[in-house]
């Protein structure tokens, strides 16, 4: 019930029980409504955003100061300047295949414009350098062919083949020799590369040889003894394998086909008995002592049985062109009988001969 107001009172008025009790009234429902308005979130007076300044904010759920927080301090979220940077000077997948189109089409237009067949020159008859003692500054610019034949012998590594050469100018100049011809009616002969340089002012480089290397793997027959107190030649006399026709059986030597470094490894399997020995097992380079592969000294006396020995090692031996390599043993031993390589096959009686190329750099 709504409170009704007295709102005529008198000074004389006289004030009963029912007054006091129905201002009571009034104040407590006053008191409740009060109770109701404040709880009431329902906007009960209507109240605009525009009335309270919010007019231009959106009607949409906000985070929280902790949400706004966590959210600023997000380094997985946020970039730096320098990030940004570089992510912007990234290049394009359109910007990098253009890019990659351009360095294409520069690519085809210098090759078509600088190694056409006419840009090879082919030099010919009376113009050919048949002469590989001339200097380098009489040779044309470019890239240049040369037929070499008729058995020359003025300084290329081989009679016959193709000289290529590679001028850019007198200070920057290589030269390449390859082996074309068949001398002596077999192929290996004539087979390899070689390179050398042109120094202004100081000449050609030696040859050295880069394509094409000799190798061999040559066998014993028999027993061959060994003389005592003294050296004996090794009698390789089997070829198992021979690229460049270079192992002298009647020799028994290698004879180098080409300038360079060789790669030389021997054994031999030595019928012993037990006493006081000393065998060395040497490479021997234009007959003299060059290396020691093996060496074995001893007293052997209290065995009772044959004591049978196998020598090997290997050695790496500069050679010039006709240089030759042989293979000796020193022999020495207390008491009788003989000494001497046993009859065996390649596995245990071998020389074997790898051209490692290069050059025969000087010895000193």
């Amino acid at each position: 019930m709504a409170y009704d107001a007295k709102t005529d009172w008198l000074p004389d008025d006289p004030i009963n029980e029912d007054d006091v009790n129905r201002w009571e009234k009034g104040i407590q429902d006053a008191h409740k409504d009060l109770a109701v308005h404040k709880n009431d979130m329902n906007n009960p007076h209507n109240t605009t955003k525009a009335q309270i300044g919010l007019g231009n904010v959106d009607n949409v759920q906000q985070a929280s100061k902790k949400e706004f927080e966590e959210h600023l301090n997000d380094s997985q979220r946020h970039i730096t300047p320098v990030e940004r940077e570089n992510w912007n000077a990234k290049e394009t997948t359109a910007g990098a295949q253009e890019k990659a189109d351009k360095a294409l089409l520069d690519a085809k237009y210098y090759v078509d414009t600088n190694y056409k067949n006419n840009n090879l020159t082919l030099i010919t008859g009376d113009n050919a350098i048949q002469d590989a003692r001339k200097g380098g500054e009489e040779y044309p610019l470019g890239l240049t062919l040369m037929d070499i034949g008729q058995g020359n012998t003025t300084g290329y590594p081989l009679s016959y083949g193709i000289v290529k050469n590679e001028k850019y100018n007198n200070y920057r100049f290589t030269q390449y020799f390859y082996g074309t011809g068949n001398e002596s009616g077999t192929y290996y002969y004539s087979t390899g590369v070689w390179i050398r340089h042109w120094w202004s002012g100081s000449g050609w480089t030696k040859w050295e040889k880069i394509s094409g290397f000799a190798h061999a793997n040559v066998g014993t027959t028999g027993i061959q003894y060994l003389k005592k107190v003294d050296h004996t030649k090794i009698a390789f006399n089997r070829i198992i394998k021979d690229s460049h026709n270079a192992f002298d059986i009647k020799n028994n030597r290698f004879i180098a086909p080409n300038d360079g470094m060789y790669l030389v490894g021997s054994g031999i399997y030595v019928i012993n008995s037990p006493s006081y020995i000393n065998l060395h097992l040497k490479v021997y380079l234009n007959g003299k002592k060059y290396k020691t592969l093996h060496h074995i000294r001893g007293y052997y006396e209290n065995r009772d049985n044959e004591m049978y020995l196998g020598l090997n090692g290997n050695a790496t031996v500069p050679m010039n062109k006709g240089d030759y390599l042989e293979i000796w043993c020193y022999c020495n031993y207390v008491g009788n009988g003989q000494r001497g390589v046993d009859d065996k096959d390649g596995s245990f009686n071998f020389i074997d001969i790898q051209e490692l190329g290069g050059r025969n750099y000087p010895r000193f």
